[in-house]
């Protein structure tokens, strides 16, 4: 992978390194606020996204 970006090992280690760690990042503050968030506006929410996507795709080609 490093070969076909044309970069070190080391530069694409530490790249997937910071990557990995933005994830766990935003898992464990998402996680956090849901944990204190209630599921009846989570789920209204979710459902607002899928009638917003669901019309969205309905409209494109």
């Amino acid at each position: 992978m490093a070969k076909h970006r044309d970069i070190s090992v080391n530069k694409l280690v530490e790249e997937l390194a910071t990557i990995s760690i933005a994830e766990f990042d935003a898992e464990t503050r998402f996680r956090a606020m849901a944990a204190r968030g209630s599921v009846k506006k989570g789920i209204a929410i979710l459902d607002k996204l899928d009638k917003a996507f669901g019309q969205q795709a309905k409209t494109q080609p």
